[in-house]
């Protein structure tokens, strides 16, 4: 009888143990310093967003490796690229009074409908300019469309 009651125990055990899991209710969720709710992210997403359309402030530009513009968000048109494949052949210059020395600056193609891929390389910040390079990353065509690239100024 002793070891009758010894394996039911242990079958109980073994059984409450595999089944707790599944009874168990999800861990509630904490709110600290630290921890921002989604919703409130989300909210202050929208906020910005309502505040600063996408292109309320970008201005755009076009030239053939120099451009003049004024602003810190900027769509670069570089045309008449015929950089080859695997080559950081073009230097853009872009002319802009808001451009410090000491400006954090983003540049990236995002549009491009042409053979090859540009990517933008070594953004350069100088009082009132900035250079940067388009490179041609593909293996074997080269460049032969307009590139836009969008570019970001921090100061």
């Amino acid at each position: 009888m002793k070891n009758f009651f010894r394996g039911f125990l242990i079958a109980a055990l073994v059984l409450c143990s595999l089944s707790a899991p599944a009874f168990a209710a999800p861990l509630p969720y904490l709110n600290t310093p630290f921890d921002t709710p989604l919703a409130a992210t989300n909210t202050l997403i929208t906020n910005i967003n309502g505040a600063f359309p996408a292109n309320a402030y970008t201005v755009a530009c076009t030239g053939t490796t120099t451009a003049t513009c004024q602003g810190l968000r900027l769509n670069i048109s570089t045309t008449g690229l015929t950089t080859a494949a695997g080559v950081t052949a073009a230097t853009v210059t872009v002319t802009d009074t808001l451009v410090t020395a000491v400006s954090q600056i983003f540049c990236q193609p995002v549009g491009y409908a042409g053979t090859g891929n540009p990517i933008d390389v070594n953004v350069v910040p100088a009082a009132g300019s900035f250079t940067f390079n388009v490179q041609n990353t593909h293996a074997s065509a080269a460049l032969n469309a307009t590139v836009v690239s969008t570019c970001f100024v921090y100061n």
